[in-house]
């Protein structure tokens, strides 16, 4: 892809590459956050696991040699709140400290089926939301596997004798400590993600900011290029043209009257390039101008007219479209682009059209297509800079003078090539309603 295709992909794009940008940015940290405080949950999972293991085995065993002052001290010391020792069908056998009744043994399956083998025989802790606890609970005998019902074999392959069914051992444990530091991670996972995206909004405002700032910065040092240019051009052109008064007054004295007819014509058009150049430094002076309503396509209409070469209008999605500009500066700016894409062929007809479209945002697209010879790529860059011009006889200055026109009335103008042959020029204004 060409250096000029790539700046036609972007150009226009550029916010929009941006939020994409920082939209991605935000997902991957985001991700980033959950992932490490998914890391920091499981750890403390991990930990809720171990300790409620070893409080079961500090605790469990001395409530089952029925040594209960031992096994309250040392619940005491494992943060213990609770032992039951419960039958197959999740009722209470024997118990000590706070331990309900009955517990929900088809809950604890379903955790099992969906955990690992190993927590058969090395149990399963659990946080409950409703009491704030934690509940370990586990089997302390495997003969039958509670939730099939199958019959499990000893090591030398017999049913054992006589069939029992397991007893459950529960532990509880005060899970207070577990669920703050999980409602911390979550908490703090929760603001960086918020933090990351203020973040990134304040950064898509700066670029904002500075956006704004770099268009004006560059509008300025435009309106100071053309108005060294109008300056220099208002100088170049008035000192010659006053010569040629001072000499067209001493001729009209001199010579029969015959002969002034020639001199009226020289002094007429003296007169022209003196007003043409007193509106060019107007124009750069007061670039808006007096804006009236104006029908565009008759005004392109009204302009084809003016030129030797046929320019067609091809069927447009607006049958009226009014935009609000001065109409000299409307005038200048459209035949100025007329003129140069009649201009732009060496070969013969450019074949110019002119096509005219409503925009999403209210806006109205002129469209000026030629077949011409187009531009250079090292042209680019310097075809909207005042005074530089590429055809043998020309100025360079009305394609900065239209551009200014135009922004001036918040519209754009753009120039690009066209794939298969020529160039076309894209001014942007936007609508008003009559």
């Amino acid at each position: 892809m060409s250096r000029t295709r790539r700046v036609k992909f972007i150009e226009g794009k550029e916010q929009m590459v941006i939020m994409l940008s920082l939209f991605f940015l935000f997902l991957l940290l985001s991700t980033l956050v959950l992932f490490l405080a998914q890391l920091f949950i499981d750890r403390e999972t991990t930990l809720m696991q171990f300790e409620a293991e070893r409080g079961f085995a500090s605790s469990t065993l001395l409530l089952l040699q029925e040594e209960h002052s031992k096994a309250l001290e040392a619940m005491g010391d494992a943060n213990v709140k609770g032992i039951g020792v419960y039958s197959n069908n999740g009722r209470l056998r024997l118990g000590l400290g706070s331990v309900p009744n009955i517990i929900p043994l088809d809950k604890f399956n379903v955790m099992w089926r969906n955990g690992s083998d190993t927590q058969y025989i090395n149990g399963m802790a659990s946080y409950n939301k409703e009491t704030g606890m934690i509940e370990y609970v586990r089997y302390s005998r495997f003969t039958i596997e509670m939730e099939t019902g199958d019959l499990m074999l000893d090591e030398e392959g017999y049913l054992p004798s006589p069939l029992t069914f397991p007893d459950v051992l529960y532990v509880l444990f005060d899970g207070q400590e577990y669920y703050n530091k999980v409602m911390n991670v979550r908490f703090i996972s929760g603001v960086s993600i918020l933090s990351l995206l203020v973040l990134l909004i304040l950064i898509f405002n700066v670029y904002q900011n500075n956006r704004k700032y770099r268009e004006k910065l560059a509008k300025q040092e435009h309106l100071v290029n053309l108005g060294e240019a109008a300056r220099t051009l208002a100088h170049e052109i008035k000192n010659p043209l006053s010569a040629i008064a001072l000499q067209i007054a001493i001729l009209k004295k001199t010579l029969p009257p015959e002969a002034k007819s020639g001199l009226s014509l020289i002094d007429q058009e003296s007169y022209r390039l003196t007003a043409l150049t007193d509106r060019i430094s107007d124009f750069l002076r007061n670039p808006v101008g007096d804006p009236k309503p104006i029908e565009i396509r008759e005004l392109i209409e009204s302009l084809t007219k003016r030129f030797d070469t046929p320019i067609e209008i091809v069927s447009t999605s607006l049958e009226k479209a009014y935009i609000s500009i001065d109409p000299y500066r409307a005038r200048s700016i459209f035949e100025n682009l007329l003129k140069n894409a009649i201009e732009s062929s060496s070969e013969g007809d450019p074949k110019v059209t002119v096509e005219i479209t409503k925009g999403k945002k209210k806006q109205c697209h002129i469209f000026i297509h030629d077949k011409g010879d187009g531009i250079d790529e090292a042209s680019f860059e310097k075809i909207f800079d005042p005074f530089y011009t590429t055809k043998v006889h020309g100025s360079g200055i009305g394609l900065s003078i239209s551009r200014q026109f135009v922004r001036a009335r918040n519209g754009d103008l753009k120039i690009y090539n066209r794939e298969d042959k020529g160039v076309t020029v894209e001014v942007i204004l936007p609508l008003i309603h009559t």
